[in-house]
């Protein structure tokens, strides 16, 4: 009896098969990303000449995700999508506002919208400058979208000078939904 090494035993089988015969095909059949790979984080500090100071500290939430998971051919990938938070501190003469900003935040006001939240990610918060010079108040839009799609809901804080807030979902005025 002769044994060899050479091959010949899977020449007519793909690669597919033995990577299945070995018990290797798990180990190269996904594909796993993250968006973004680190932690990142941007602040940004705005003085308006109507007396309003406005920090706007965004950063990335890595405990929690939004996991599109797809196949293709063989692959399953999987893209986990790293949700954000920001923190806006408002100060005229003393602290306004000092709150965080995430999907709790806005569910607060739109309960309607949690399935949407389990599916999207906060894609960006600004300070409205053109918005905020001319008022005795100031306003931050706020978008969250679904990664990969265009669905989207766009609002806007609107924070008063006396502390007072309101958050509207200004999605359908935008053309964003």
């Amino acid at each position: 009896m002769s044994l060899g090494c050479d091959g010949r035993d899977r020449v007519n089988k793909s690669s597919e098969e033995i990577l299945i015969e070995n018990k290797l095909l798990d180990s190269f059949s996904e594909n796993v990303k993250y968006f973004p790979e680190t932690y990142t984080e941007v602040e940004t500090d705005t003085i308006l000449s109507n007396g309003f100071r406005v920090k706007i500290k965004t950063f990335t939430d890595m405990e929690n995700n939004y996991l599109d998971e797809f196949r293709q051919d063989t692959i399953i990938h999987k893209h986990f999508y790293r949700d954000n938070k920001a923190t806006i501190l408002v100060t005229k003469q003393g602290v306004i506002f000092d709150q965080l900003i995430d999907k709790d935040f806005l569910l607060q006001f739109e309960p309607t919208l949690s399935s949407f939240f389990e599916q999207s990610v906060l894609s960006g918060i600004w300070l409205n400058e053109e918005k905020s010079f001319a008022n005795s108040n100031i306003t931050v839009n706020i978008l969250y979208c679904k990664p990969e799609t265009d669905w989207c809901s766009f609002f806007n804080l609107i924070i008063e000078d006396d502390s007072s807030y309101v958050l509207k979902d200004v999605s359908e005025e935008m053309g964003v939904l």
